[in-house]
C-alpha cells in the first residue's frame, strides 16, 4: 500500500512540473497586462479553415478566435512571434489535382483477301499499298481485295473488348458470314514523336479462319498482323492493323 501511494505522489508531482512552464508564461502575460507592457493585436486570416490557433498554446499568450479573426494579447515580442506563425499557416489549402482523363485507342483491322490469280473486288485504300506490297514481295499473290474493315474503340488500359459483324457476300464468301474482333488489353506508352501502342491477345475470327497475336505498334502505323489460308484454297486472309489515340 505504501508503494502505491508513493507512485501516485510521484505522478502528481510530475504532472505539476509539466504544467509549471505554461503556468509561468500565463502569469507573465497577466503581469505584463497589469503593468501596461502587453499589447493586443487582431489578425485577420485569409484562409481560416487552414489555421488552427491552438498551435499558439503554451507560449504565454491570450488568444481568442472568432471566425477569421484571431485576437492575440501578450508582450510585443510574443505577439510578433504569434503573428509570424499564423502567417506561415495562413495559406490556401492544397487542391488535389484531378486525374487526367483516360485516352481512348481506336483500332482498325482491314480484312484483305489475297489471291494468286487476278480477282475482281473492292480496291484497296492508298494507305494500305505499302504493307500489301511487303506481303506481295514475300508471297506469290497477284491480287489483293478489301473484304471489310473493323473498328473498335476502347479506353487505354481497359481489359476486354470485342466487336462482331456480318461479312458482305462476295466471290470468296458467296454466302457472306461473320467476323469477330477481340482484344484482351491495350496499353498506351507515350514516346514522342510517335506513341507506342501495345495490344495483348488480339483475336480475329472470320468464319472459320482465326488469327491470334500480340502487337506492339506505333500510332498510325500499318502492320500486317496475320495471314491464314481460306478453306485450304490458294486464297488467303491477310489482316492489317492500325491504331490511333483519340480524345
Amino acid at each position: 500500500m505504501k508503494l502505491r501511494i508513493g507512485f501516485i505522489v510521484l505522478s502528481v508531482v510530475a504532472s505539476l512540473s509539466a504544467q509549471q512552464p505554461a503556468q509561468t508564461l500565463r502569469d507573465s502575460t497577466t503581469e505584463a497586462i497589469a503593468n501596461g507592457q502587453a499589447i493586443t493585436k487582431a489578425v485577420t486570416l485569409q484562409y481560416p479553415n487552414s489555421v488552427n490557433t491552438g498551435v499558439l498554446d503554451g507560449i504565454g499568450l491570450i488568444v481568442k478566435r472568432s471566425g477569421a479573426v484571431a485576437v492575440i494579447t501578450g508582450t510585443p515580442e510574443r505577439v510578433a512571434t504569434a503573428e509570424a506563425i499564423l502567417k506561415q499557416l495562413d495559406v490556401a489549402p492544397l487542391v488535389p489535382t484531378p486525374p487526367a482523363p483516360r485516352k481512348s485507342i481506336q483500332l482498325t483491322a482491314y480484312l484483305i483477301i489475297a489471291s494468286r490469280s487476278e480477282a475482281p473486288g473492292s480496291p484497296l485504300p492508298k494507305d494500305l499499298e505499302s504493307p500489301v506490297n511487303q506481303v506481295a514481295s514475300i508471297f506469290p499473290y497477284k491480287s489483293f481485295n478489301l473484304l471489310d474493315s473493323i473498328e473498335l474503340r476502347l479506353l487505354n488500359g481497359s481489359k476486354g473488348a470485342a466487336v462482331k459483324g456480318i461479312l458482305p457476300q462476295g466471290q470468296v464468301y458467296p454466302h457472306g458470314g461473320t467476323y469477330n474482333l477481340e482484344v484482351q488489353r491495350t496499353e498506351l506508352v507515350e514516346e514522342p514523336p510517335a506513341n507506342l501502342i501495345r495490344i495483348s491477345n488480339l483475336a480475329i475470327n472470320v468464319n472459320d479462319v482465326r488469327v491470334d497475336t500480340d502487337v506492339d505498334m506505333r500510332e498510325n502505323q500499318k502492320v500486317v498482323v496475320g495471314k491464314a489460308n481460306i478453306d485450304g484454297s490458294a486464297n488467303a486472309l491477310i489482316v492489317i492493323l492500325t491504331a490511333k489515340v483519340v480524345e
